[in-house]
């Protein structure tokens, strides 16, 4: 657990109204005294959760993480703020080779719960925007960010490449390209120039209540990424589709309903459907989702191309 260990400034005020007697010259330079003490302290205070994430437990449990650095719950009946797993060895593993990274994935794993979120991406970029505002976990970023780049190309769908996270977590925080590892901006150059060939997956929901949804996109039995307008629209980047038919499947589908004030309510999750795609090359295309819970609790999609 995080505990805010900093000397608050009424308590040191105190201590200094102890042990000094007031005279009237003294307190000018006791209250630049206690205010520069203040400040030092503020500036090299970690960050820490705020408000209701205050309250959410941080475990070490490599069983529920399986093995992996870091896991969160959403709020239950047992765990009415929600939960958060870590694995102390996962962690000693990350830092024996970036020190200071693994202190990432404990964010990450906040964001989560403070965006009420599934989505990787979402949780990466707001611990990114978290620790940009703490001027001591500078450190923390840029350990991370050389982390992800030290994965390179490993992908996973949920998260995409190690680049794809470190270039996140840089683009989140708003550290400038100059501080980026050299392989980060030659990655992100390339990244910029296969985008004019790539083909957009856009999603599209009709049901006005059935309004939200987050995917894992394979097309041609190759897994692409996460497609979802949960937390906003995504978009999905797909490599250019050529004319001719392409199977489109969604894994992993969870649908929701999501109010104006961006209050989720979850409708349906772990579903699955495909549908064929007739490509004539061009660079947008338009899922659309259909799920119905009273009829059997059926999902379709459907596939096809568009103009921007």
């Amino acid at each position: 657990m995080l505990r805010n260990t900093m000397l608050g400034l009424d308590n040191v005020s105190w201590i200094l109204a102890a042990r000094f007697p007031r005279k009237t010259g003294c307190i000018g330079t006791c209250f630049f005294f206690v205010a520069a003490l203040y400040a030092t302290q503020r500036g090299s205070a970690q960050w820490v959760p705020q408000g209701t994430l205050r309250n959410v437990p941080v475990r070490a449990d490599c069983h529920m993480t399986r093995h992996g650095v870091g896991v969160s719950l959403q709020a239950t009946l047992f765990y009415p703020y929600g939960a958060i797993f870590l694995c102390p060895e996962r962690e000693r593993e990350i830092d024996a080779r970036r020190p200071g990274a693994a202190r990432f994935f404990l964010v990450h794993e906040y964001g989560h719960l403070a965006m009420r979120s599934r989505e990787e991406a979402v949780a990466d970029e707001w611990a990114a925007k978290q620790l940009s505002m703490v001027p001591a976990e500078r450190g923390t970023l840029r350990a991370v960010i050389a982390y992800f780049v030290d994965e390179g190309t490993l992908f996973d769908p949920a998260y995409g490449t190690g680049f794809d996270r470190a270039l996140r977590v840089a683009r989140a925080a708003g550290i400038a390209e100059k501080e980026w590892p050299l392989p980060l901006v030659a990655y992100a150059k390339d990244e910029e120039i296969k985008r004019a060939e790539e083909t957009t997956l856009r999603l599209r929901l009709n049901d006005p209540y059935n309004n939200a949804a987050q995917m894992i996109i394979w097309i041609d039995g190759r897994p692409i990424g996460v497609l979802s307008n949960v937390d906003g629209e995504r978009p999905l980047q797909v490599p250019n589709l050529t004319p001719g038919q392409h199977l489109i499947q969604a894994d992993q589908v969870w649908i929701y309903h999501t109010e104006p004030s961006g209050l989720k309510s979850e409708v349906a999750r772990r579903r699955q459907a495909e549908c064929e795609l007739a490509s004539t090359g061009k660079k947008l295309v338009v899922l659309e989702l259909r799920y119905d819970g009273s009829d059997g609790d059926t999902l379709s999609i459907g596939a096809a191309e568009a103009n921007f």
